[in-house]
C-alpha cells in the first residue's frame, strides 16, 4: 500500500477534489429538480375558486404517460374521489403543515380495451420533506381535459366514456363521461 504524506500540497489537492465532487452533486441535484419542475409546469391545473368558501381550492397537475414514483411517494389517505364535468375532485388527508405539498395525477398513455375503455391513474404525493405532524385534510381538483383529448385523438370520437381506475380510491373505478 502506498502512503502519501499529508503535506500542504496534498491537503490542497484533497480539498480541491472534494470541492469538485460537491459542485458536481449540486448541479446533478438541481438538474433533476429542474426537469421535474418543467414536466409539472407543462401539465395543467384547474384555476377555479370555490363558490362556497370563496377560497382557491387545492390545484393538482395531470401528467400523461409518467411514472408516479418519479413525482412523489409520500404517504396520504385518499378519502373520496368524484368527477363533475371535466374535473376530478379528490379529498386527501396527510401529515405535515410546514411546507407546501404537491399532488400530481399520473395516467397511463394507453387505454385498456374494454367497453367502456379503462385508464389506470395514480395519485403521487410530494411532501417536500415536510416533517411536521399536523393532520391535514384537503380537496384537490384535476382537469381531466388532457385525458379526454387523448381519448378523442385515439378513437376519433368527440363523445365517450372512460372508466378511471384510481389506485387507493374508496370507489376505485370512476366513470368519466363527456359529450361534444
Amino acid at each position: 500500500m502506498i502512503r502519501f504524506p499529508l503535506d500542504v500540497h496534498n491537503m490542497q489537492l484533497l480539498k480541491n477534489v472534494i470541492g469538485f465532487i460537491f459542485v458536481i452533486l449540486i448541479f446533478f441535484t438541481l438538474g433533476c429538480e429542474t426537469e421535474l419542475n418543467e414536466i409539472v409546469a407543462k401539465s395543467n391545473a384547474v384555476p377555479a375558486i370555490d363558490d362556497e368558501t370563496g377560497k382557491r381550492p387545492g390545484l393538482g397537475n395531470v401528467v400523461i404517460g409518467g411514472n408516479a414514483k418519479k413525482f412523489g411517494t409520500d404517504r396520504y389517505v385518499l378519502n373520496a374521489a368524484t368527477i363533475t364535468d371535466d374535473t376530478l375532485t379528490i379529498n386527501v388527508s396527510y401529515g405535515g403543515g410546514c411546507k407546501t405539498h404537491q399532488f400530481i395525477l399520473v395516467t397511463s398513455e394507453a387505454f385498456l380495451e374494454s367497453f367502456p375503455v379503462q385508464l389506470r391513474i395514480t395519485l403521487a404525493h410530494n411532501a417536500n420533506g415536510d416533517l411536521c405532524r399536523a393532520w391535514l385534510t384537503e380537496d384537490y381538483h384535476f382537469d381531466l381535459t388532457p385525458i379526454k383529448t387523448l381519448y378523442q385523438e385515439g378513437y376519433q370520437q368527440e363523445a365517450g366514456t372512460i372508466i378511471l381506475g384510481l389506485k387507493d380510491a374508496p370507489n376505485r373505478k370512476l366513470i368519466y363521461e363527456f359529450a361534444m
